[in-house]
């Protein structure tokens, strides 16, 4: 089976036919979901889809670092990851981390300072709850690096959607992150060149759907279940059995999430 470890099921785009959607990946072999949250609301959603569907969906709960500037509040995650109730179905703190792609080109010190301190806030309560993290790192890894070594020790996680270079993903080793691969692994040259050398123990499948379809399916709405291709296309690119990319990154999501 494959977990798909990073899914926006509590998206609207899925409002229509999320069943049918959940359905036809189990039919891929796509057995079981983590569902992050961006904003309050989709934190919120996460954690109701994985009540409706106990052991298949997995919820995270977290504020993308787009939310920085509208002052997020953070206790509002605090309070869902101490709820008692919820604690069997959260599994993660996230989506968080540094996106700086929207500045380039701009001065936006201030801004990249918003969000690099509502990202160290979310490091925090996954380390006061024991909790890994989902880590969206764009054009801002050196600033990533800095702010988990202000941590007193480094936290468990995955970084979604994997961009960076051999250097980035060296550090990353260093840390024990794991790399999440979407499928833009499908289309992109330089995650061609990069996936091979992500060691199988380290490494996550994603789809990040809606977005990010993969070859051949590019326009369309991505779902779950095209997570066999993303590995499909892995294995052929580390000349490997397909067999061997499923059995390793559900064994990796399995340790990191505890499902």
């Amino acid at each position: 089976m494959y977990i798909d470890t990073h899914v926006q099921l509590n998206f609207a785009d899925y409002d229509s036919d999320r069943a049918m959607v959940i359905g036809n990946a189990k039919k891929a072999g796509v057995r079981q979901f983590v569902v992050p949250g961006v904003d309050h609301n989709s934190s919120r959603t996460a954690v109701l889809l994985a009540r409706q569907h106990e052991g298949v969906v997995f919820a995270a709960v977290g504020f993308h670092p787009y939310e920085a500037p509208h002052n997020p509040d953070v206790s509002y995650i605090e309070t869902l990851l101490k709820d008692e109730e919820n604690k069997k179905y959260i599994v993660a703190v996230g989506e968080c981390g540094l996106d700086y792609h929207e500045y380039k080109g701009e001065i936006a010190a201030g801004r990249k300072d918003v969000q690099q301190r509502l990202f160290e806030d979310q490091l925090t309560l996954a380390r006061t709850y024991d909790k890994p993290v989902i880590i969206h790192c764009r054009d801002a890894f050196e600033d990533m690096f800095s702010v988990i070594a202000r941590l007193p020790q480094p936290p468990r996680g995955v970084l979604h959607c994997f961009s960076g270079g051999l250097q980035d993903l060296r550090l990353a080793q260093e840390l024990g992150l794991y790399m999440g691969v979407d499928g833009n692994v499908t289309y992109s040259k330089q995650l061609m060149t990069i996936v091979p050398h992500i060691p199988l123990s380290m490494l996550l499948l994603e789809t990040d759907a809606p977005y990010l379809t993969p070859v051949p399916h590019r326009g369309d709405r991505n779902e779950p279940k095209y997570i066999p291709l993303i590995a499909d296309h892995i294995a052929k690119l580390r000349n490997i059995p397909v067999a061997d990319i499923m059995k390793a990154t559900t064994e990796n999501a399995r340790a990191l999430f505890s499902i």
